[in-house]
């Protein structure tokens, strides 16, 4: 893993030792040396209070009192600096960088093609940083790698608000199944759902009737105030084989990629495909807004597709891992 969560619950405390400008009031020159000097020993030096007690030949609980004084005194001067969240390998904040990403967090080698445990390490610190309080919303796509990121043991999303990104499909596989999904990832990180009771490009009629639909217009309202997002990220349509057959591919011939099938094109460029306009998703607009989206993908086929879509703006974090993230500096 490459962002490593620098302690955020904890704060470095930096202590530095000064001599007064003037004396102390009631305090003699002799008394303010000897502060000055039992806090040099102790903060700077770094000797134990026994031993600053033996090298200024006094006892230990003299020694105590003396540091006490010191910072009544302001000779120690106390300063607390919260570290910073992240900590990224040079290969991390490479792609970061010629992506324009906030962050990149790695698995090791290569773990394509599936998206399992070997990604949990990352994934872990990825869920974490998103930094997300209860009650949050946080929007989950369809596709290989957010469900195999539901069988992990996911931390950091306690007490959110897990919502579908996308309707469902016929096809029978998990990974076609968001509600599915997203009910699996609640059960194994302690948080709640909402499914999504629609397909993902119902007819007319259904589609219509969705739009005054309750619990429709609810899963709408948490796509919009959603604080985080998980997404896959898809490969080219030509040659795919994870994708619905409600999904035209031989209309799409240009499309290098989509992520919660919004199609796009190699310049980024959202494509149109036949009955598009009832496709049941959170919009890009929306996506776009979110204020932490963590997209997650592998292998030689999402190379492409990765460097799109970051580019595009479709996610502000990726989880990948480091044979990917070579082959995509390269194609760069």
């Amino acid at each position: 893993m490459t962002c490593l969560n620098a302690c955020q619950a904890l704060l470095c405390v930096r202590f530095r030792c000064v001599r007064r400008p003037h004396r102390i009031p009631g305090m003699e020159d002799a008394d303010e040396g000897k502060l000055y000097e039992a806090a040099r020993l102790y903060y700077e030096v770094g000797l134990g209070q026994s031993e600053v007690a033996a090298a200024l030949g006094v006892s230990r609980p003299t020694v105590s009192r003396l540091l006490s004084r010191a910072r009544e005194a302001g000779i120690v001067q106390i300063r607390v600096v919260r570290p910073s969240a992240t900590t990224m390998t040079p290969l991390a904040r490479e792609l970061a960088d010629a992506l324009g990403l906030r962050c990149v967090y790695l698995a090791p080698g290569s773990q394509s093609p599936a998206f399992d445990y070997g990604m949990e390490p990352a994934v872990q610190t990825a869920l974490k940083e998103m930094n997300l309080r209860p009650g949050d919303s946080v929007v989950v796509a369809s596709g290989m790698a957010t469900a195999g990121i539901a069988n992990m043991q996911c931390s950091g999303l306690d007490y959110t608000k897990l919502v579908p990104a996308v309707g469902g499909a016929h096809e029978p596989e998990v990974w076609y199944q968001t509600n599915e999904t997203v009910r699996r990832l609640a059960l194994n990180s302690n948080a709640e759902y909402t499914a999504l009771f629609a397909e993902a490009i119902p007819s007319a009629p259904v589609f219509e009737a969705l739009q005054k639909d309750e619990s429709f217009l609810n899963v709408r309202a948490q796509w919009e105030r959603a604080r985080g997002a998980i997404v896959g990220i898809g490969s080219r349509t030509t040659g795919r084989v994870s994708i619905s057959q409600a999904i035209p591919k031989d209309a799409l011939p240009s499309a290098v990629g989509d992520v919660c099938l919004h199609f796009f094109d190699s310049q980024g460029r959202e494509l149109s495909f036949p009955n598009s306009e009832r496709t049941v998703h959170i919009s890009r607009e929306q996506l776009m807004a979110i204020p932490e989206t963590l997209g997650c993908a592998v292998g030689p086929k999402k190379v492409e597709s990765i460097i799109v879509a970051a580019r595009a703006g479709f996610f502000k974090k990726l989880v990948t891992d480091v044979a990917t993230a070579e082959l995509i500096l390269r194609r760069m």
